[in-house]
């Protein structure tokens, strides 16, 4: 099968949706389907395998969202489907098309700059495609509520984890002493953005100052968008990290945070589960169905409730080790061939209604 499969998240700075598109693409050549790459972006780095149209991609998306027109497939030479892997299918002209939903962020008042070209995107891409492919079955029944959209025409397809974390080796202690992190340690890990709560987060850290005498709390991830993060005492800002160290990184700590406020699926907790690292995170709409009981969920709008978890998982050994323990088994479970396999399922059922 031939697949126009939009890798425009590949030439920004990394994010989850690079991660899928990335992880995503290699299980698919993997698995024999022929992908033809495109981007249609300005600017970004340069990428080996992409075909490029190198105009602006609000212009583009205004011009085939008036004219539908031209056909991705005049860069990509003729295909069975096109997959917009981000949000938004391009012109098809008469190819079938598949689109990547992987959550409702863009409809929330936090939302990220540009984000609001989403509202009217989204929509038109769903209308357009064979197909509708979420991460989650709960992300699923939003996108089917908020756009009248049969559960019928939606592939739930649950994202992966890469094998570089199960067994990963915890960096050695001369190593974090370069990183200047000290002490015992817990991690949290993403973009520094409203929507994933980091300074409720820094909050709920003052408020369990005196369980955590010693701990260090370490936030990986880049720059997003956003008030900046207030000065706490026994925080360590690290910016981004690359995957050569995030692995190691995690491993070595004692705990993992994720209090993020709303996810499609939530990888980062399931990439700290599988290299042994129990797991606290916010009770989001996606997270009992990808977590279940692998990893503490609070509230994580409540300071409380937040600052009670980083507390029993700072001083209660027994739960951080049964919470590996689960963790590592739940993780396992998630893969990017398993991914790869429900995705070409989808190709399948949408050349097949084309037909």
């Amino acid at each position: 099968m031939r697949v126009a499969y939009d890798a425009g998240p590949l030439v920004d700075p990394p994010t989850g949706v690079g991660r899928y598109t990335r992880e995503l693409g290699r299980a698919l050549e993997a698995a024999g389907v022929d992908l033809r790459r495109y981007a249609v972006a300005l600017g970004g780095r340069k990428a080996r395998g992409i075909r490029r149209a190198r105009v602006p991609a609000r212009l583009a998306q205004a011009v085939w969202r008036r004219f539908d027109r031209p056909c991705i497939t005049r860069l990509t030479g003729a295909v069975d489907v096109v997959h917009g892997t981000n949000f938004v299918l391009p012109a098809l002209g008469r190819t079938s098309g598949v689109v990547t939903v992987h959550d409702l962020s863009f409809l929330r008042s936090d939302t990220w700059p540009g984000g609001e070209r989403l509202v009217d995107l989204v929509p038109w891409s769903i209308r357009r495609a064979a197909r509708v492919l979420t991460p989650t079955r709960a992300i699923a029944e939003e996108v089917s509520e908020r756009y009248g959209l049969g559960l019928d025409r939606i592939d739930v397809t649950p994202e992966g984890v890469s094998g570089v974390f199960f067994g990963a080796t915890p960096l050695p202690p001369t190593v974090l002493e370069g990183l200047g992190i000290a002490g015992p340690f817990a991690i949290a890990a993403g973009t520094i953005e409203p929507r994933k709560n980091l300074r409720k987060l820094l909050a709920a850290w003052r408020a369990a100052a005196g369980a955590l005498e010693g701990w260090t709390l370490v936030l990986a991830g880049p720059r997003g968008w956003g008030e900046e993060l207030p000065p706490t005492p026994g925080v360590r800002l690290l910016g981004w990290v690359g995957d050569e160290t995030l692995p190691g990184l995690y491993a070595a700590a004692s705990f993992f945070c994720y209090p993020s406020l709303y996810e499609g699926f939530g990888l980062p907790p399931l990439e700290a589960m599988a290299a042994g690292t129990p797991a606290l995170a916010g009770r989001y709409s996606a997270a009992p169905e990808v977590l279940k009981d692998a990893a503490l969920l609070v509230d994580s709008s409540d300071t409380d409730a937040l600052a009670g978890g980083l507390q029993a998982l700072a001083t209660d050994a027994a739960l951080r080790k049964r919470l590996a323990l689960k963790g590592r088994t739940r993780a396992a479970g998630f893969t990017w061939e398993g991914c790869a396999a429900a995705t070409r399922t989808a190709y399948a059922a949408a050349v097949k209604g084309q037909s």
